[in-house]
């Protein structure tokens, strides 16, 4: 029987259930033997006496692992543990070798992980499967493989909220489901509802449920009212998990507080709540099931992981197969001197622009950079300084004298290799569609398989890193500055002036170049420093602006231009802002397709004074009330507890109205308000209890006219002396 592998979850103590979707459209359970296993490294007498400790209870088994990557095999104690019991089996095994006799490893590997690690197995995967087990028949390195049998249908519900927010007592009034164009509705008797909704569930034989908010409400809600309505709810194609009161977690990446709630996963269905998954709602269900292959996690979990998350089942996945155990607790903190740091702790290589518009300017990029640089050089946390290639036998790294092994190829290279190869095909597919669902496609798993790169740089220095350390941070830093150094001197060589570097992006010119110019310039760079780099288009003129805390100096990714063709670019201003109301961002927007119509430095001067009246139409607007509620709404997260704000910040204002009304919000969340009231950042009110035409004038006057003038001001002042 073959079919395509649609999700996998635990069952009991021991075993596995495989949700397949036969070839003939119906969904069939499959079950398998199976448990997730620890391994405890120690002394062979210790670990001798343990396997006859633990024997009695657990299955053991005497196997060769590498402790350490590139390090030989040694013997290491394997337990086979039920379902949920890896922690308490590790914590048990440290507590009678009072934490110093054993060290026990890939506890914290995710057990359907591991089970699709060790079947060579992957979500969407075709199956051939029979009695004696199931074959694979396509591979994770596919590009055109096959999701047209997936049905995905979303829900959602109607509530007789009592309050702003609906509460778990809020009446259910009805539910829609949407499915291939069609909208179903659900209504009448909260019973006769929710027995309906299983029922047309399972008559569309959706594949994927997708909701706003089903994890933090919605799901929840349903089985409470079926509860009360005493109705046997089932929304997977098996019995549902037992209710729970959603509970949001809170945690800090890149500079921002994030919240996420536990997620509410079915049996046999796929559901995934966009508001809880960054992947699906940056690159939709193409964006996430292209991860949830390449990283060989369950489309569920992918969909409710961090991006780290993601690519640390990439390193897992080499670790499993290479034989090497993954450590429960990081890596120990690597000390450096103050002159060691100061030489070595550069970040990327940037090079100032100085402000004004400059014409007949080319962008050049090199390609995934930092992953790229990590793949080529075989930068990981175990091959950067290693044991065994102390002397002059490993590759150095520029500026710091770090040595790279050359007898093992680390884990991190190993694991970005397949996703940095994947994508450069689907860069170059999506040049060959121009338009159409293909180039839709293509762009949605790119950028998928981006965001694991990018984190996957981040993640080499990252304290809880288990593959990576901070020398190979480094390094790959100081690689990167050595690319762009070349690339700007290979420039300049060849007569371009080079206009701002920053980490991996250039900026040049020449006056009479043209796109063969500047196409040939970015093959001698590729050629001579070995890297891939792409000439992303020729502006008709690019405005680099000054920084807003110091008008003298520049910002450095601060910009705006326009191509040849006629395509907007534009980085740091408000229209890319989240927290920027709607209406300054529209306002912007409008200003920079004005400005876009002009060819040369006089008409762009014209084009700037014409944008003025485009400002002040806003202003006019807002004076006049003709505005909606939802063009002044801002949106900004929540970075703390509300009342732990030492500043009274409109954002915890706003909560803590929300507050008074029973609806709790955490950090992580966005509130949503608009400034409203005669004075004061008091009057920051929620969107949801804001009264239409009921705003401050004079917050949102200041905004239009600081968002029109940092963009038209230097304009104008750049003609006077046009570069």
């Amino acid at each position: 029987m073959r079919g395509y592998l649609l999700d996998i979850s635990p069952s009991g103590r021991d075993e596995v259930i495989l949700w397949v979707k036969r070839l003939d459209g119906k969904v069939v359970s499959h079950r398998i033997k199976w448990m997730p296993k620890i391994y405890v490294h120690g002394s062979l007498e210790n670990l001798v006496k343990l396997g006859r400790l633990l024997s009695q209870r657990y299955l053991i088994d005497f196997v060769e692992r590498s402790v350490k990557p590139g390090s030989p095999p040694e013997t290491v104690l394997e337990i086979k543990v039920p379902f949920g019991g890896k922690k308490r089996v590790a914590n048990l095994i440290l507590d009678l070798g009072n934490h110093q006799l054993f060290h026990v490893y890939n506890v914290d590997l995710p057990s359907m992980q591991e089970f699709l690690y060790q079947y060579e197995l992957h979500p969407t995967a075709l199956i051939d499967l029979s009695d004696h087990g199931f074959e694979v028949l396509d591979s994770v390195e596919d590009i055109d493989y096959d999701l047209s049998w997936i049905k995905i249908a979303h829900l959602d519900a109607e509530v007789r909220a009592s309050s702003i927010a609906p509460r778990f007592s809020d009446k259910l009034e009805k539910i829609t489901i949407e499915i291939n164009g069609e909208r179903i509705v659900l209504d009448g008797s909260e019973d006769g509802i929710l027995e309906n909704l299983k029922k047309t569930l399972d008559d569309l034989d959706v594949d994927v449920i997708v909701t706003d908010d089903g994890d933090s409400f919605l799901l929840p809600y349903l089985h409470y009212r079926a509860h009360v309505n005493r109705v046997r709810l089932r929304l997977g194609r098996s019995r549902d998990p037992k209710t729970f009161k959603p509970k949001p977690s809170t945690y800090f990446s890149y500079g921002r507080v994030y919240c996420r709630f536990r997620g509410f996963k079915l049996r046999g269905r796929i559901h995934i709540d966009s508001s809880n998954s960054m992947l699906y709602d940056e690159t939709g269900l193409d964006g996430l099931i292209e991860v949830s292959r390449v990283a060989r996690i369950p489309i569920q979990d992918a969909a409710r992981y961090t991006i780290g998350s993601c690519m640390s089942s990439l390193q897992y996945y080499q670790a499993y197969r290479l034989g090497v155990l993954i450590p429960w607790k990081p890596s120990k903190t690597v000390y450096m001197d103050c002159w060691s740091l100061n030489r070595a702790d550069r970040g990327g290589l940037i090079l100032d622009a100085k402000t004004g518009v400059y014409w007949n300017v080319a962008e050049l990029d090199f390609k995934s950079l930092y992953p790229t640089l990590m793949l080529k050089y075989n930068i990981s946390g175990e091959t950067v300084n290693c044991e065994c290639c102390k002397g002059d036998d490993g590759e150095r790294i520029p500026e710091l004298g770090y040595h790279v092994c050359r007898r093992w190829r680390g884990i991190a290279p190993r694991a970005i290799e397949l996703p940095l190869r994947k994508r450069m095909r689907y860069k170059d597919l999506i040049k060959q569609f121009g338009d159409g669902r293909l180039r839709t496609l293509y762009k949605s798993r790119s950028n998928a398989l981006k965001w694991i790169l990018v984190t996957a740089f981040g993640y080499l220095g990252y304290r809880n890193a288990k593959f990576g350390s901070r020398k190979a941070h480094l390094a790959v830093c100081a690689l990167a500055r050595d690319v762009l150094l070349k690339a700007i001197r290979i420039a300049e060589e060849n007569g371009f002036e080079v206009i701002h570097g920053i980490v991996d992006s250039l900026w040049v010119r020449r006056e009479d170049a043209d796109d063969q110019d500047y196409l040939e310039l970015a093959k001698k760079i590729e050629d001579e420093v070995g890297l891939p780099i792409s000439f992303e288009g020729r502006y008709r003129w690019i405005a680099f602006l000054p920084s807003k805390t110091h008008p003298g100096r520049p910002a450095n990714n601060r910009y705006f231009g326009v191509f040849l063709d006629g395509r907007l670019k534009y980085r740091g201003i408000e229209a890319r802002r989240r927290d920027a109301p709607p209406i300054v961002r529209k306002m912007q927007l409008e200003i920079l397709e004005k400005l876009a119509e002009a060819s040369g430095p006089e008409q762009l001067r014209e084009k700037a004074i014409e944008a003025i009246e485009i400002y002040r139409g806003y202003v006019r607007r807002l004076i006049l009330g003709d505005v909606s509620i939802e063009d002044l709404a801002i949106t900004q997260v929540l970075s703390m507890d509300p009342n732990d704000y030492v500043v009274e910040a409109r954002q915890a204002v706003a909560a803590k109205h929300l507050e008074r009304v029973g609806v709790e919000v955490v950090p992580g969340q966005a509130v949503t308000y608009v400034i409203a009231g005669t004075s004061g950042l008091s009057k920051a009110i929620p969107i949801q209890l804001i009264e239409e035409g009921s705003y401050r004038l004079e917050p949102y006057l200041r905004m239009l006219e600081k968002a029109a003038y940092m963009i038209i001001t230097p304009v104008l002042e750049s003609l006077k002396t046009p570069h």
